[in-house]
């Protein structure tokens, strides 16, 4: 707490302003009994401190003024023990009082006896004196007070503004710089004090700021780059006013970089979505080999196709992909293809500047191809691109950099593609709706899904997860299925794969009130969908391991006309023995 030792220079010169007006000796103590103003006259030898005996010790003790005739009329003179050295002939000592506490006190001594007449024959106006005197000081404490405050509060806000992970400017009402963080600091290249006074129009040479200071207009999140060989910087910026009275008082600029952006992207788009391939349920032989290969192809960072009917997990494959790549620690950005307006698609993959269309944003956005800037992106459903969107796509990947829709720079992007698709993509080039460029460009390393009919043993293995996460979901306690239903269940087809068998399972857990599924509880299409074994007619053994076979085989190269005539190579038959075969067995096709 502020006492009045901190402010002893201004005590000391109204001791001795005091002193001068009035021709008379003064002396200042604070509530310690510490003397703060002396004009050292009354004592023969030096006082260095004041005891609570002195007279005024014991006004500071008692706040009560006290008027002195003479050194015979006061106890505390009588008692004092060094009167020999004091040259007091009169005094008045009046209490310094803040916020009705006492603080100190001040005191006025006659040494002579002139002095002593004048003191004693005016001390009603010299006590009023007095006091204003100690209210003057008061008031010297109170703006000492006010300006420690405020200069903890300044340190403070410095501190803070030093801690947080953006760059701020602040200027004043004619935009000179006033202040800026160290944050700032480091994106500038330079050091505060070569800036502060600057124009902030001339540090950043953005058209907004010079609305913000002369207009008021403020902006948000507009994205700013510079790069030339004395700096590089790729930043959102935004600017407020500050207003004092109804009036522009100076505006607050802040800058984030676009790499911290990015990383709270990754947060909001990644971590809770990450996929690892051990969450990928599914040990027959096929998905086996399938997790194998695309945790070896992980590490690299060529672009990869997925594909597969819909619904069989291409997604958490990509994202399985991404979350055992170096990019883990990077964004993870998904875009379907065929879910977007084709006139967004554009602004959305590769973004815009302000005024590229009607209704774009003030300022601009960047796309998603910058967004995904160090990790990976996945475009899904990629056969629904648009045709003309294809060449540019193509250049992305061909040359790592991205230009806005409406803009004339070219921006560096380091991204990983994985696409996905259910569509037979090599089929689509020979018909013209694909460009083949880009499919060889996008197909480096080809993965396939094997549809969930292909493999009944998974189906058993996701049966029991997806018991355990919609019990959970729905706070239900279904202990299993009855021998019916699961024989039912495992003799389904699964167009639509695990999507199709999680949407079963969700329906009968709403619908079975007793402790295991029945078949009452499936519901009716998938009694449609179900094989019966009884109607099938005989299959010998060799028949079916022949058909195994062809379906491992399809399974590792995939489905894709190529995929097919390497898998008939392999098997010692042509393409069209490995048709008729397909055909005559009933193997998927997809």
């Amino acid at each position: 707490m502020t006492g009045l030792l901190d402010i002893r220079d201004a005590v000391q010169q109204i001791s001795e302003a005091i002193a001068s007006v009035l021709d008379i000796d003064v002396i200042i103590s604070d509530a310690d009994f510490r003397k703060i103003g002396d004009t050292k006259k009354h004592y023969k030898l030096e006082v260095k401190e004041i005891k609570e005996k002195y007279v005024i010790g014991g006004v500071i003790k008692t706040g009560v003024t006290q008027v002195i005739g003479g050194k015979t009329e006061s106890e505390h003179c009588l008692s004092c023990g060094i009167q020999e050295n004091c040259n007091l002939e009169a005094m008045i000592c009046v209490p310094i009082r803040n916020l009705e506490k006492c603080i100190g006190a001040i005191g006025l001594i006659a040494i002579t006896e002139s002095s002593r007449q004048r003191l004693l024959e005016n001390q009603k106006n010299l006590i009023e004196f007095t006091e204003r005197m100690a209210d003057l000081i008061v008031g010297k404490l109170r703006e000492k007070e006010a300006t420690t405050k405020l200069t903890v509060a300044r340190n403070q806000l410095i501190s803070i503004m030093n801690s947080i992970d953006e760059g701020i400017a602040a200027t004043d009402e004619n935009g000179r710089i006033v202040y800026l963080n160290s944050v700032l600091e480091e994106i500038l290249r330079a050091k505060s004090e070569t800036l502060i006074g600057k124009n902030i129009g001339d540090v950043f040479a953005v058209p907004y700021i010079t609305a913000l200071v002369n207009d008021g207009t403020k902006f948000n999140n507009i994205e700013w780059r510079v790069s030339n060989p004395d700096l590089d910087v790729h930043c959102l910026i935004s600017g407020s006013t500050v207003i004092l009275e109804e009036k522009n008082a100076g505006s607050i600029i802040v800058l984030k970089k676009m790499e911290d952006v990015y990383k709270v992207i990754n947060k909001l788009t990644t971590a809770a979505l990450s996929t690892s391939f051990e969450q990928i349920i599914g040990d027959s032989p096929a998905m086996i080999q399938l997790k194998e290969t695309a945790l070896r192809v992980a590490a690299g960072s060529s672009s990869i196709l997925i594909t597969g009917e819909s619904g069989t997990g291409k997604e958490l494959f990509a994202r399985a992909i991404h979350h055992c790549s170096p990019r883990c620690k990077s964004p993870f950005i998904a875009i379907n293809c065929a879910a977007m307006p084709e006139a967004l698609i554009e602004s959305e993959l590769f973004g815009y500047e302000e005024g590229s269309f009607t209704g774009a944003s003030r300022g601009g956005r960047p796309g998603k191809f910058q967004l995904a800037h160090g990790g990976t992106i996945f475009l899904d459903e990629i056969g629904d691109m648009p045709l003309h969107l294809q060449p540019k796509l193509l250049r992305v990947i061909q040359e790592k950099t991205v230009e806005k829709l409406g803009g004339h720079k070219s921006i560096n992007v380091d991204v990983r593609l994985i696409a996905a698709t259910n569509k037979d993509l090599e089929s689509m080039v020979e018909r013209g709706e694909f460009r083949e460029d880009l499919y060889y460009r996008i197909n480096v390393i080809p993965l396939h899904i094997p549809p969930l009919r292909s493999r009944p043993g998974d189906v058993r293995l996701l049966l029991s997860c997806l018991l355990k996460q919609y019990n959970a979901k729905l706070n239900k306690k279904i202990k299993g299925f009855t021998a019916d239903a699961e024989s039912t269940l495992l003799s389904c087809r699964w167009k639509g794969n695990v999507r199709e068998l999680a949407n079963v399972v969700e329906y009968a857990i709403n619908m079975e009130p007793s402790a295991y599924i029945t078949t009452n509880s499936l519901p009716f299409r998938i009694f449609e969908k179900a094989q019966d074994p009884t109607q099938s007619a005989p299959v010998s053994t060799l028949h079916l391991a022949e058909k195994e076979l062809i379906r491992n085989v399809l399974a590792e190269f995939g489905a894709s006309v190529s995929a097919k005539r390497r898998a008939a190579e392999t098997l010692g038959i042509s393409l069209s023995t490995l048709y008729r075969k397909l055909k005559e067995m009933e193997i998927d096709r997809a």
